[in-house]
């Protein structure tokens, strides 16, 4: 349990990878997920025909050759969306999920219900397909909603959404927050939120900084407070993600015979199987990937999009 002392800046303690293959699982499988369900990218399969079927192939022979050079940098701003919900949905980062939610509760005076013993966290927005049915999976938002900010607003013009839910009754809270893959500074503006959602009330963003941390910071917009999770951009997190995307750019533009420099054991393992299966329908890649990351907290699929319960008391 963390001090009740506030501070502007409170560092995190280290982010322990327990399961390495469950890991690297998670960077592959959310730089695909975001390929495949992200509206905005000016290439991606969801503009070919025989959409949702497609395969790393298809996708290649379909599109000029140095198509992921022109989507990278946007991957590289929205894909950690689709990151941060597999990654903490899993006991890889769970713990920092629990510190967030005690931390929205000292921020409003208030204590989330006992019943409320799990969370998931789900891609909302309207440029994300993932986005889909959310709307089915929450009774109320936190803070409460009104007829100005009604949940359609909140799910479409929003990055993440959290549900907390109780294991014993059918009460289901959803917490919606921003997030900034690039521009993660941009958080600590009132310019910035000036645009978006009063009661979205977390962000988590990349920033600039001189070290390699990860931390809490908190700030009032509006009458709304706001909590931050910031991540250097020189966080081991961040730089591996960058790392499997540059290798994702250079499979895409050299075809999976190309030569690739050996990074580790278990990241070599998961490039060589999309290697392998370049061919092979997505769907099946998808759920190939989806068997490493975390099975321990793996409940179910939210239609293609994986959806992970973990115990907040674990």
């Amino acid at each position: 349990m963390r001090s009740g002392k506030r501070s502007i800046i409170e560092p995190l303690s280290p982010i322990i990878i327990p399961e390495v293959r469950s890991y690297w699982a998670t960077h592959f499988y959310s730089i695909l997920k975001c390929i495949d369900q992200h509206k905005n990218l000016q290439y991606s399969p969801i503009k070919l025909m025989g959409y949702p079927d497609w395969s790393l192939a298809t996708l290649r022979g379909s599109l000029p050759v140095n198509f992921f050079g022109v989507i990278q940098n946007h991957i590289n701003n929205w894909g950690v969306q689709y990151f941060f919900t597999s990654f903490f949905n899993q006991k890889l980062g769970g713990h920092i999920i629990v510190e967030l939610l005690e931390r929205l509760e000292d921020s409003y005076g208030v204590c989330f219900s006992k019943n409320l013993d799990k969370f998931s966290f789900f891609v909302s927005g309207n440029d994300s397909t993932l986005s889909y049915k959310l709307r089915e999976r929450f009774s109320t938002t936190f803070p409460k909603f009104t007829e100005q900010y009604d949940p359609t607003s909140l799910i479409n013009y929003s990055d993440l959404c959290l549900i907390v839910e109780s294991s014993i009754a059918e009460e289901k809270v959803a917490i919606f927050g921003e997030v900034e893959g690039l521009y993660g500074n941009k958080l600590n503006l009132n310019s910035y939120w000036d645009k978006k959602n009063d009661l979205c009330v977390f962000g988590i963003g990349v920033v600039d900084g001189e070290g390699s941390g990860v931390y809490f910071k908190e700030l009032e917009h509006r009458g709304v407070h706001k909590v931050l999770l910031q991540f250097e951009r020189s966080h081991y997190v961040v730089k591996d993600f960058t790392t499997v995307l540059n290798y994702y750019y250079h499979l895409f533009l050299n075809g999976p015979s190309a030569y690739f420099q050996q990074v580790n054991e278990e990241f070599d393992y998961f490039l060589n199987y999309l290697r392998n299966n370049w061919e092979t329908p997505i769907n099946l890649v998808f759920s190939y990937l989806e068997k490493y990351i975390d099975g321990g907290d793996l409940v179910g699929y939210n239609d293609g999009g994986i959806a992970i319960i973990t115990d907040l008391h674990a």
